[in-house]
């Protein structure tokens, strides 16, 4: 077993598939097979984020006519039934109902204080916007009034045609003069040195091993480094990328152990809580 598979960690983005579909990269995932993973891999907790797609979940047609409903109900009981170690995040929408203020800030209340999700997911490029699209403002707002996390999507290859409408510089905008905690997913995407020039986590899913293809080990640490270390956040984006992908880098990396724990568990837990990274990008 190597450093990074024994170590406990919290896995920051993992999706929880019920349903094969073709034409894309959630394979099938269901709750008891993500728990048996996490086993073999020494994870604690996964925080399981939807995608902003009615499809996510296999909804008959009556769960259709209001699939954000319908979505972060399902979401929510099988994170219940998981004993804690699934921490579910809400869906958001922008259509019919959901492009109007009020509905959004009563679905996402719903969401986190009814249902007892633990945070928001945007991932603008399925609903065909900009992360900074005044439709998403209302959710974001109402996630910093109900002292919640949002992660947003930033796409981690270029063969989304939507994916500068995603990118770190659009997400700082949307976020701009907000009390909020809030996560950059894959580490920024394609535009993942933008990151360097803002603050809020940083989710290593996706991204990780492309980076440290391109990088090297010592340019890969030093890129951490210079992001910094208490924002980054241990995340595979699994099913759609294997854990030893991230394993057969950061078991590379020259990092200590302060800097694994914090990588590994304890800035997931610090921005589950609410806070801020302890220090901002140096």
């Amino acid at each position: 077993m190597t450093r990074w598979q024994a170590v406990r960690k919290i896995d920051a983005h993992v999706h929880v598939v019920l349903h094969q579909r073709d034409n894309t990269d959630l394979r099938y995932n269901p709750a008891d097979a993500m728990l048996q993973t996490m086993n073999e891999q020494n994870v604690e907790q996964a925080i399981v984020l939807p995608i902003n797609y009615p499809d996510y979940f296999p909804l008959d047609g009556e769960e259709r006519a209001d699939w954000l409903h319908a979505n972060n109900e399902r979401q929510a009981k099988l994170c219940a039934a998981s004993s804690g170690r699934l921490i579910g995040f809400a869906d958001c929408a922008i259509d019919g109902r959901y492009a109007y203020p009020a509905p959004t800030v009563e679905g996402l209340r719903y969401a986190i204080s009814d249902l007892g999700l633990s945070g928001l997911k945007i991932h603008a490029s399925n609903l065909k916007v900009s992360v900074d699209d005044l439709r998403l403002r209302s959710w974001i707002d109402a996630a910093a009034s109900l002292d919640v996390p949002v992660v947003f999507h930033s796409s981690p290859t270029g063969d989304d045609p939507d994916f500068h409408g995603s990118a770190p510089s659009r997400i700082y905008r949307a976020v701009f003069g907000r009390d909020l905690t809030y996560v950059i997913a894959h580490m920024g995407g394609v535009s993942f040195f933008e990151i360097l020039a803002g603050g809020g986590y940083v989710d290593l899913s996706g991204a990780l091993p492309r980076v440290g293809s391109l990088l090297g080990a010592e340019g890969t640490v030093r890129l951490l480094r210079a992001i910094g270390i208490d924002r980054l956040l241990f995340a595979t984006d699994y099913p759609i990328y294997p854990y030893d992908a991230y394993y057969a880098i950061l078991d590379g990396l020259d990092l200590n152990d302060a800097e694994v724990e914090k990588i590994a568990h304890a800035n997931a837990e610090r921005m589950l809580s609410g806070q801020p990274p302890a220090q901002p990008s140096p």
